[in-house]
């Protein structure tokens, strides 16, 4: 007859997975660089979300917090230099080429039975 005795393996840490946040040069900036306050006015979001970007161009992890942040889809901050926003509408990701055999998109129609929009 088989053992029914339960075999218990402890989990390992994996460091090695988030080891890169140990060299991140936003350790030591205030987190306020990287995420907005609610209610935040565009003008001051955009200077905050260039210093971040600076910030991040010359870290030595930043395509690792970025793949980071596009693998677990976080929604805030700036992460490896793109914007939620960047993140949101796929500003990372290669642009096609414009001689591939895709065809067009649809281009959006308006019934006459209603009205354009904007207007009464």
């Amino acid at each position: 007859m088989p053992s029914l005795t339960l075999t218990v393996r402890l989990l390992t840490p994996h460091s090695d997975l988030w080891d890169w946040q140990t060299r991140a040069l936003c350790r030591t900036t205030r987190a306020d660089v990287f995420f907005g306050p609610d209610g935040e006015s565009r003008a001051t979001r955009i200077r905050r979300e260039r210093q971040a970007q600076e910030l991040c161009r010359s870290c030595p992890v930043r395509h690792e917090c970025r793949r980071h942040a596009l693998d677990v889809g976080e929604p805030y901050g700036v992460w490896g230099g793109l914007t939620e926003s960047d993140r949101r509408f796929g500003q990372d990701r290669p642009q096609l080429n414009p001689q591939s055999n895709r065809k067009p998109a649809r281009s959006l129609r308006i019934s006459p039975r209603h009205p354009r929009p904007g207007r009464q």
